[in-house]
């Protein structure tokens, strides 16, 4: 029994390790290229705010929108307004004479809904709104740095590209502990993860912090996003994750630029956080099996990748009540392979944040993977059995 133990704890350490450190390799290699041109490519942009009860931060989402490094005449902002019970309405049109009295041909259009429709049909009323060659959808709690819009459009001078992902920082990472691991967890899974998804230009999920779509390939799968049931329910979140499976299954690539920053915020509250985990968990299981009937089209290192990524976090679980409650009941001994596993993925969590931010905070990241480990990872279950549940979770 313990050499069957000790096969399996193996197995899946081995499993394990070789997923995580294979995504570093990966990410490694995401070196985008770009034809060599005189011409300086400049598509005409739409930024995409749908909001509800975003009054505190709005405007200044707006405002530094506003700020950026583009040719003025070439972008504008369409904020909606979806049903706030706050004063997110007024922050709006606040931000929209700021905005225009700036002059430079930079417009603001603010829709507001008095009934709450949803993110989705928020998203989608954007683009309906819009008349631009791509949607720069932004989330109405981040903001975006001055060059984000310039570093996100480039890659859709390539045809196939139909969504970029930018990439996400935390804005309140110094508030207390748990801000603190998610500023490491939200680098690691941008940077590691995303570009590793990348390099295959098959980027699971282009976040709604700050991701670019084109417009006209969005057109062509709005209708079918926007009608999607999942179990015969309606699906109201997962909005993101959603729309990149969308596009993926039609063909075309999702990528991801590291140079396109936005600073989000993040939950400050484990109530707060641990609603936005189980929301996220029941959208990745969701968006996971859909994706997996097209990924093994892909490319085989990708698709490796990615069903390892689905099956690991499935078998956890399992794998931690054998190893932390049976193991130890049954034979009277620590499964001393197993821990020592996982503190050293840990631990190699952790320096990859080090290693490219040189940030302390690094030891927050081996203390998420912990965190991640005890608590985290029983949602799963718990939300692989609520998949029905269309309520949003944090409202």
């Amino acid at each position: 029994q313990q050499i069957g133990n000790g096969i399996l704890f193996a197995t899946y350490s081995i499993a394990v390790s070789f997923y995580i450190l294979s995504r570093f390799g990966l990410a490694y290699f995401y070196k985008p290229s770009f034809p060599e041109s005189d011409l300086i490519y400049e598509p005409t942009i739409s930024f995409a705010v749908p909001s509800k009860n975003e009054g505190e931060n709005i405007r200044e989402t707006i405002l530094k929108i506003a700020d950026t490094n583009y040719p003025k005449h070439k972008f504008d902002v369409i904020a909606i307004n979806d049903g706030s019970d706050d004063n997110t309405l007024d922050e709006m049109l606040i931000a929209k004479t700021m905005v225009e009295a700036r002059g430079g041909g930079t417009s603001v259009k603010v829709i507001d809904w008095t009934i709450n429709k949803g993110k989705r049909e928020g998203m989608a009323e954007c683009v309906r709104q819009s008349d631009k060659d791509i949607v720069i959808f932004v989330d109405s709690d981040s903001f975006i740095d001055p060059q984000a819009a310039r570093e996100l459009v480039k890659y859709f001078i390539h045809d196939e590209v139909a969504a970029v992902a930018g990439h996400a920082y935390v804005a309140n990472a110094d508030e207390n502990a748990l801000t603190k691991m998610q500023a490491v967890r939200y680098f690691v899974a941008f940077k590691a993860y995303k570009a590793a998804e990348a390099l295959f230009g098959t980027v699971t999920c282009c976040s709604g912090c700050c991701s670019a779509y084109r417009r006209s390939y969005m057109s062509e799968v709005m209708e079918e996003w926007l009608a999607q049931k999942f179990l015969g329910v309606q699906c109201t979140y997962g909005d993101d994750r959603s729309l990149t499976n969308y596009l993926l299954k039609k063909g075309y690539k999702t990528l991801f630029s590291n140079e396109a920053i936005a600073y989000t915020f993040v939950p400050d509250t484990l109530q707060k956080f641990m609603k936005q985990q189980f929301r996220w968990k029941k959208s990745w299981v969701r968006e996971s099996l859909i994706a997996g009937s097209i990924m093994w089209k892909k490319n085989p290192i990708m698709s490796i990748s990615f069903y390892l990524g689905v099956i690991l976090p499935i078998l956890a679980p399992v794998i931690v009540i054998r190893a932390l409650v049976w193991y130890p009941y049954s034979t009277g001994n620590w499964p001393l392979y197993y821990l020592i596993g996982l503190v050293l993925m840990a631990v190699v969590y952790g320096l990859y944040y080090y290693i490219y931010t040189r940030d302390r905070k690094w030891v927050y990241g081996v203390v998420f993977a912990a965190f991640y480990t005890i608590i985290l990872i029983w949602q799963l279950p718990w939300a692989i059995l609520n998949l029905r549940d269309a309520r949003w979770g944090t409202r």
